[in-house]
């Protein structure tokens, strides 16, 4: 989803101002425990920082040279049990890295092409609704990249206010994907021509859910555990679904003071979001992702890596974006509940984090920008 997204987006580029000039050495196998414990004890700090209302709790997971933190801080839901490090959250957009991930994979094996039109993969009456200006529609035009790296030009039905109230309004209704293509379609106007400009947009990812669906043959929870859930073994990542739970309890997201927990998932589970994972099966997923065992070339990666959208020290490939340059460039994803993915391929740190609130007031960005710091060799003053 958008809101959470466009905030830790826009802040960015701060993630890497300020960092220790050089890559820190790999830790020896003859590490003394007191700097080891040292940083555990920094790390811990840092994730009770950010565990303050309106944060409910915090899951830091921390690896690099050097460095294997896990741990949590807070509550499982406002006012229970305290969170665990074990403990399932809902990914939301970080969802997009999947999807992106996902239909990579199907281009590797020959059963979708980036530069292919969607209309090979999609309805021809629902492409013709896209992306019309000026009476005319281009939608044919559409490719399958720009569906993944949000140059379709697509309105945004995730960024409109009155499709949240909606939601707000009837927590537990049922969403299709239809119903959420038709929202986009008859509440806003595209904002530009396909392959024009650069707009984050949900609705593109809706459709890119539809083609991976299309070209599996599968509806998307199992072409989701087919593609990549199954061969990376994360076992305790699912899409959300109405009846299903994975073995890990799933924590209480919130928006704002309201307790998400048993909303009907299904208007965030259609490509753009609705994963549910845990620290240690998104971390796995991370450092699977940049050090080459997701896909089966390595030039696969590169082409997800690459940015069509840059500005400055930001860029966004294929569901995925980079921040910073040099050796503090930054990979990540964040996701409209609090969580967030990040790695730094000069220093081989991952990030990945919940604060399982929506509405944080900046503490996801904050503990991010200070579990690097601290994963790169720098210090964070209140936790010295």
């Amino acid at each position: 989803m958008r809101r959470f997204s466009r905030a830790v987006l826009a802040a960015g580029a701060a993630l890497c101002v300020g960092l220790v000039p050089a890559a820190p050495a790999a830790a020896s196998a003859t590490t003394t425990a007191s700097p080891v414990r040292a940083r555990a004890t920094g790390f811990a700090c840092v994730a009770a920082k950010a565990a303050k209302p309106p944060v409910p709790g915090v899951v830091l997971d921390v690896h690099g040279p050097g460095v294997d933190f896990t741990g949590a801080a807070g509550n499982f839901r406002a006012g229970g049990r305290k969170l665990r490090p074990t403990d399932a959250f809902r990914a939301a957009s970080v969802t997009k890295t999947f999807t992106a991930a996902a239909v990579l994979k199907l281009a590797e094996q020959g059963k979708v092409g980036l530069e292919d039109r969607i209309g090979e993969y999609l309805d021809p009456g629902l492409v013709k609704r896209l992306s019309v200006i000026g009476g005319r529609s281009y939608g044919e035009t559409i490719t399958v990249r720009q569906l993944l790296d949000h140059t379709a030009g697509l309105y945004d039905y995730a960024a409109d206010a009155g499709w949240m109230a909606a939601v707000q309004a009837r927590p537990h209704r049922t969403w299709t994907s239809g119903e959420l293509l038709d929202w986009a379609l008859t509440h806003g106007k595209p904002y530009f021509k396909p392959g024009e400009g650069y707009h984050y947009s949900d609705t593109g990812y809706v459709l890119a859910a539809r083609i991976i669906e299309k070209a599996t043959g599968r509806p998307l929870h199992q072409a989701y555990r087919s593609l990549l859930l199954d061969p990376l073994k994360l076992h305790d990542t699912y899409l959300e679904r109405r009846g299903h739970q994975g073995d890990a309890p799933l924590s209480h997201p919130y928006l704002g003071e309201t307790d998400a927990r048993h909303w009907n998932p299904t208007f965030d589970t259609h490509g753009g979001g609705g994963l549910v994972t845990t620290a240690a099966d998104l971390t796995a997923f991370t450092r699977a992702l940049f050090e080459g065992r997701v896909f089966a070339k390595a030039a696969t990666l590169r082409t997800m890596l690459t940015p069509t959208r840059q500005s400055g020290d930001e860029a966004y490939g294929l569901g995925i974006q980079r921040v910073g340059s040099g050796d503090d460039s930054l990979w990540l994803h964040p996701g409209f509940w609090g969580a967030i993915m990040a790695y730094a391929p000069a220093r081989r740190i991952s990030v990945v984090a919940t604060v399982n609130q929506a509405e944080d007031g900046g503490a996801l960005l904050t503990l991010l920008q200070d579990a690097y710091k601290l994963a790169a060799g720098g210090s964070v003053p209140a936790c010295a």
